[in-house]
């Protein structure tokens, strides 16, 4: 995930993201390799090709202008005339509650403000862990776990996705030869202490390709190659 910054004094590059409930499971699984969610952080300068964007409060207006400025050139349909209007009264695009079919439209102009865009106050301003987790929720990201003998690992994936589409963000073949995933939620199993103990309560629940996989899963797949 690629993430602009305007206005803020923010060290640019991949970091990792927080998250506090992987250093509780290496408590729990002792894994070689631990491998955190990565984040890239660009200048101002790769606006239209982040995928969200971190801004000062005050910039507001800035990211509005370049809008108006991409506007200008491609005003031969409705949706581009309502988008200028908008932005004519400083709304952000990404505020307005345009159609799948509008968005494709629109998405073809990289307009910046159709982007997640998480503010922050300058003379408030939160910490840089609470910045990196604040502009990846605002986006409506959510991260589950994976475990084996190698490695504990974070996944990162939108909010709403279903367990089949996350099998296929670790591997094609686990999606391609998805039989049922073994989900346990990140609070039962810190509160179980470990795997087998979270078995043994029944706290392990076989899902289907439909599931929908809720923040700080901890997900095996079952599959046939």
């Amino acid at each position: 995930m690629k993430i602009a910054v305007l206005g803020i004094d923010f060290s640019l590059g991949k970091t990792e993201l927080p998250d506090e409930r992987i250093n509780k499971l290496r408590l729990i699984f002792h894994p070689p390799k631990i491998t955190f969610i990565q984040l890239e952080f660009l200048d101002a300068d790769h606006l239209k090709e982040a995928d969200a964007i971190l801004a000062e409060k005050n910039a507001k207006l800035d990211l509005i202008l370049q809008d108006l400025e991409s506007i200008e050139k491609h005003l031969d349909n409705q949706v581009a005339l309502r988008a200028k209007q908008a932005l004519e009264g400083e709304t952000l695009l990404n505020e307005i509650p345009f159609s799948e079919e509008e968005i494709k439209l629109l998405a073809n102009l990289n307009l910046v403000t159709l982007k997640p865009i998480y503010f922050v106050d300058k003379d408030n301003l939160p910490s840089i862990p609470e910045m990196i987790q604040g502009v990846y929720l605002f986006c409506e990201m959510i991260s589950f776990f994976t475990v084996n003998e190698k490695e504990l690992r974070a996944w990162s994936i939108k909010k709403g996705t279903t367990v089949y589409e996350a099998a296929g963000k670790i591997h094609s073949d686990l999606q391609k030869g998805f039989i049922k995933a073994e989900v346990i939620g990140f609070e039962d199993l810190i509160k179980a202490g470990s795997l087998n103990q979270a078995k043994a309560k029944g706290l392990i629940r076989l899902e289907d390709k439909e599931y929908i996989v809720r923040d700080g899963d901890l997900i095996q797949i079952r599959f046939n190659l």
